[in-house]
């Protein structure tokens, strides 16, 4: 809930004499421009002299509504309904108050009746709220024909299916929501969501900035982008962002878990543990949250405590292999060869199994009978081509899309798996290296990538320029790079390359 500072809120009090009317054409203005702490402050200065002013109430209630003040925004409708004249969508803002103060049943009351797109909005996330799911998704389905605008059914709707798993139909909705609102928050929020569901970390990224340009400091829209900063690797702009965020909501849980993650990265469990034990009771709705916390559990030693999250975790969602793997490993610490066995059995009979897995396996097996011991030991030396194509796949998606973290995790797996003289994956570790901001690891992987390929231009330009940019041997970086411009003197990522380096 945000509230307003208790310094501004003095100022106002203190009592400027400015007209009314000037302050809420400027509280219009800054709400329009989704500045709603600065419009708080006209707003409350300018009911100080006109308490009644019909205007002044109804944009102070949807400002209350736009910072997410679901209590503040019905004390503002109480007293605009206490002067007789309402707006035409009271009854929305109403609905939209109860909502934020949990109250669904009360949405429903509030919203019978309206056969707005917003009417139809609010019934389904009411019905969300009270479990039931299914007649929520033909009510989102039915808001589709009615009137007004749709960008928030739509943007909702599609966060709706994408908890679902549903990450198509997400997109399909998650782009009419941009086409109706562009600039619209919900809108931009979800197709932010949807691009991180689909590994496109770079537009997630993208989409967050976007909400953060047109509403400054929105929480939501912090917390996304940290996430996605998380998932790249940028860890310096992570911490610098976390702190921020620190500020605005320490008492956020969605700060706390961020928290949590950026101490994971330090592999400090106990602080993992620390920070996300308080919020056991509110970790049900949050299985990313619910994964990070039983891991930091095992991690600790306390296995019990770790598969009383994760057992229940894996039955609802069977398709999280993390938490899938964590159960594993739990169950195997705690004498349960033959249950961690079957947990992993359905992963581990697949021919491109992580090496993770099967390093499970390849222990739980033997200790449970398994008949297929060997062969999980087996192909836990050796992978199989299957894995290896897997993981390549998955390093060159993520390269593509700019997930730096992501290909660096999958060309590491594949080295460590294999002899490490695979010229294209150390070229490519080499350049996410780089962009993750590990000049030094960075140049050294090039540099054994050109020990086995010296005549490879992208080898040659991607150990060139990493001379050339982290105080290398200078003579070498602009023979090498251009080397490698004669061999492909069409590449223009080269050209450019040599040129920047020419010029010192």
């Amino acid at each position: 809930m945000n509230k307003l500072l208790p310094f501004a809120l003095a100022l106002v009090l203190a009592g400027c004499a400015e007209d009314p009317q000037a302050r809420l054409a400027r509280a219009e203005k800054s709400f329009a421009a989704h500045d709603y702490r600065r419009a708080a402050i006209d707003i409350a200065a300018a009911l100080q002299a006109e308490p009644d002013n019909v205007a002044l109430l109804t944009l102070a209630a949807r400002n209350h509504l736009a910072q997410g003040d679901g209590v503040a925004a019905q004390a503002a409708l109480d007293k605009l309904a206490a002067t007789g004249r309402k707006p035409a969508d009271f009854a929305l803002l109403a609905g939209e108050a109860a909502l934020l103060r949990g109250q669904a049943k009360q949405v429903l009351e509030l919203v019978e009746g309206e056969n707005s797109a917003e009417g139809y909005r609010l019934r389904a996330l009411a019905q969300l709220a009270l479990g039931d799911d299914e007649v929520a998704a033909s009510t989102f389905a039915a808001g589709d024909a009615a009137a007004g605008d749709k960008t928030r059914l739509l943007a909702d709707h599609a966060k709706f299916v994408l908890g679902r798993g549903q990450v198509d139909q997400a997109a399909a909705l998650s782009r009419q929501a941009l086409s109706a609102g562009p600039q619209q928050l919900d809108a931009l929020l979800v197709a932010a969501q949807v691009a991180v569901a689909k590994g496109d970390l770079a537009n997630g990224l993208k989409r967050y900035d976007q909400a953060l340009a047109a509403y400054p400091g929105n929480f939501a829209a912090l917390i996304g982008r940290a996430g996605v900063l998380g998932d790249l690797g940028r860890k310096q702009e992570l911490a610098q962002l976390a702190a921020q965020i620190a500020k605005t909501a320490p008492d956020d849980p969605q700060t706390a878990y961020l928290l949590a993650r950026l101490a994971a990265d330090r592999k400090d469990w106990k602080k993992v543990r620390d920070l996300l034990q308080p919020l056991e009771s509110s970790l049900d709705g949050r299985d990313d949250a619910q994964v990070l916390y039983a891991q930091a559990l095992s991690e600790l030693g306390q296995d019990e405590q770790a598969l009383a999250r994760l057992e229940p975790l894996v039955r609802r969602v069977p398709g999280n292999g993390l938490a899938a793997l964590l159960l594993a490993r739990a169950q195997l610490a705690g004498g349960d060869a033959k249950g961690a066995v079957a947990t992993l059995k359905s992963r581990a009979s697949r021919p491109d199994a992580p090496h993770e897995v099967l390093a499970v396996m390849a222990e739980a097996a033997p200790a449970a009978s398994d008949p297929g011991a060997a062969g999980y030991a087996a192909r836990a030396q050796f992978p199989t081509p299957q894995a290896l194509g897997a993981e390549l796949a998955k390093g060159d998606t993520a390269l593509k899309a700019g997930n730096w973290n992501g290909a660096a995790v999958a060309y590491r797996k594949i080295l460590e798996q294999t002899d490490g003289k695979n010229v294209l994956v150390l070229n490519n570790l080499a350049f996410a290296e780089q962009q993750l901001g590990n000049d030094r690891k960075a140049l050294e992987l090039a540099l054994r990538a050109l020990k086995l390929a010296p005549g490879n231009a992208s080898v040659m330009d991607t150990a060139g320029w990493l001379l050339a940019t982290t105080g290398g041997d200078r003579n070498r970086a602009l023979d090498l790079l251009r080397a490698a411009a004669r061999k492909a003197p069409g590449n223009r990522t080269i050209a450019a390359h040599l040129a920047q380096a020419e010029r010192g």
